[in-house]
């Protein structure tokens, strides 16, 4: 007994010495113990309260904000809080770099452990406010960088390349000047994951060449190199789905299985769910649908274990409702709900992909074979005539609304050819001398002819057809003719009557606007019948299709869609 006693004294003063002996420690001699370990490391987190219990005793915010940082950094599961703490500290006592680099933390942690888009780029937005002003380039440059990420996510390509394009000219400016280590590796894993987003923008928008381009730089660059070892499993994993469009499945698989560990080993799902389902796309080329149905399977649990689908892994659904159909209706019915589940939360995340997905795989379609599916039970000869039913329809309509589109997209380009070409534009028929005996009773005089075609060139020029209630006799008296001479003048130097002529007029007018000023195509079509003095909607409509080919509607539907404009 006395000798326990003796050890526990023993062990009370040595516990007591290196409880000492910790605080006495600086903040770098503890931070020292845990900055090279690797992110998630749970075994960081004893030093790191530590440091942050010595920050809190000692009043010093700014080692406050430090440790809370390195805490959302080890601590995978309280990242969220340690990063609101750590805004919170900033807030009152950092500054606004502090503030801004709080912000995107959160919404990094938003971004890649969570993939909830629409909450990082609400914190991307906060953390853009707080560094608008700032002379730290570099974070100016990473908040722009990942407002790029969540821009691509959400379908805004465009917009997500010229964000990526001006941080990738950044970097490599930085990485040719002689910066400090810690500096020069940030510079140059800033240009990597930018040129890895490059890469998946050019996919993304079928510029297969240079994405493969990209891809092959990205990983010669990060080859045989332990630092950048994760960056280089992405630029593989893009060169393999890269190969599975050449058709070339065989290396594909190679480069994707190849790809695959380390991603998995930074725990990033997203992009695991990717290769999975270009491993399904080429077991399905290689008729292998067990292989196939396999990897779609790891979709499902990953997407059942973190409620997160990407719209490019969505049609993977697809393939197991249809695999699973007359052999398990209990697995199609479980499928056909994960993916009106899928569906929802891409409705919420991306609006814009999601309008697309719908046009290969329609809602309402999917939610009437669920619940025939769930009222069938033992009647499958009823279920089976009812789907075939409802997809002959679904076909159907896609059928016509694609002929419908065509068509459209025809004569939209039909249109705008006249328009370049200058054919467009009403002007005097030629027309081959007549003789003598070939004289209508109606024929102008020259010296008329002329005299009215000045006059009309001004009515034209001054845009005065946009008054509306105008007639062919007010016209006349406005040019000091009568609506005789006028009516066959229209019809012999225009080769129409005074009707269609008012009408090609307003109509060209509006034509050219919409074609040459972007407010236009943001115009109800009342305020464009209204423009070109057209008193009624519907016979604008009308005279614009008549005209034109194709319903103002559609033609402004076309010009944005060509110009880029939601």
């Amino acid at each position: 007994m006395k000798k326990l006693n003796y050890f526990l004294v023993l062990f009370s003063a040595f516990s007591h010495f290196v409880f000492s002996q910790q605080n006495e420690r600086t903040f770098n001699e503890i931070r020292k113990t845990y900055e090279r370990m690797t992110i998630d490391d749970r075994d960081a987190l004893p030093a790191v309260r530590l440091y942050i219990s010595k920050a809190k005793k000692e009043g010093n915010y700014t080692k406050l904000i430090q440790g809370y940082r390195d805490g959302r950094q080890f601590d995978y599961n309280s990242k969220i809080k340690y990063a609101d703490s750590a805004i919170s500290i900033s807030l009152t006592h950092g500054t606004k770099d502090d503030i801004s680099k709080d912000y995107l933390s959160k919404g990094i942690i938003y971004y890649f452990y969570q993939k909830k888009y629409k909450l990082a780029l609400n914190e991307y937005l906060k953390a853009y406010q707080y560094s608008k002003d700032s002379d730290d380039q570099y974070l100016n440059y990473k908040v722009l960088y990942h407002l790029g990420i969540v821009k691509g996510h959400l379908g805004y390509y465009d917009e997500a390349l010229e964000h990526f394009e001006d941080c990738l000219t950044y970097y490599d400016k930085k990485l040719k000047e002689k910066n400090h280590v810690n500096d020069q590796f940030n510079y140059n894993k800033g240009y990597l994951n930018t040129l890895h987003q490059i890469t998946i923008i050019n996919r993304y928008l079928m510029n297969f060449t240079k994405s493969d381009s990209l891809s092959q730089l990205g990983y010669r660059l990060t080859e045989k190199d332990h630092d950048f070892a994760l960056e280089n499993s992405y630029f593989l994993k893009c060169i393999g789905i890269l190969k599975f469009q050449k058709k070339n499945f065989k290396e594909a698989r190679v480069d994707l299985e190849k790809s695959l560990p380390i991603i998995l080993k930074r725990n990033d799902f997203a992009w695991s769910t990717v290769i999975y389902y270009y491993l399904g796309k080429i077991s399905e080329a290689e008729n292998d649908p067990e292989i196939a149905i396999k990897y779609y399977n790891r979709i499902d649990s990953i997407f059942e274990k973190h409620e997160f689908v990407l719209p490019e892994v969505y049609s993977s659904y697809k393939y197991l409702i249809e695999y699973y159909r007359n052999k398990d209706v209990n697995k199609q019915l479980y499928f056909t709900n994960q993916l009106l589940k899928a569906d929802s939360i891409i409705s919420k995340d991306y609006p814009y992909l999601s309008s697309k997905l719908h046009k290969d795989y329609d809602r309402q379609t999917l939610i009437e074979q669920k619940d025939d599916i769930e009222k069938s039970g033992k009647k499958k000869m009823i279920y089976a005539k009812i789907l075939i039913f409802s997809g002959s329809i679904v076909l159907t309509f896609f059928v016509v609304r694609y002929r419908k589109d065509q068509k459209i997209k025809k004569q939209y380009n039909l249109l705008q050819k006249r328009i370049a070409d200058g054919t467009y534009k009403i002007s005097d028929i030629e027309k081959e001398e007549l003789d003598e005996h070939s004289l209508r009773k109606t024929f102008l005089t020259p010296e008329m002819t002329l005299e009215i075609r000045e006059k009309l060139e001004k009515f034209e020029q001054e845009l005065q057809f946009k008054k509306k209630g105008l007639t062919q006799n007010s016209i006349a008296v406005k040019l000091g003719t009568n609506s005789h001479y006028l009516s066959v003048y229209i019809n012999e130097n225009k080769g129409m009557n005074f009707n269609k002529y008012m009408a090609e007029l307003r109509i060209n007018y509006i034509t050219d606007l919409l074609n040459t000023n972007n407010k236009f195509l943001n115009y109800r079509i009342e305020a464009l019948a209204d423009e070109c003095g057209i008193a009624a909607r519907q016979n604008f409509s009308n005279l614009f299709y008549e005209i034109n080919g194709i319903r103002p509607t559609d033609y402004i539907k076309k010009r944005k869609q060509e110009l880029g404009i939601s």
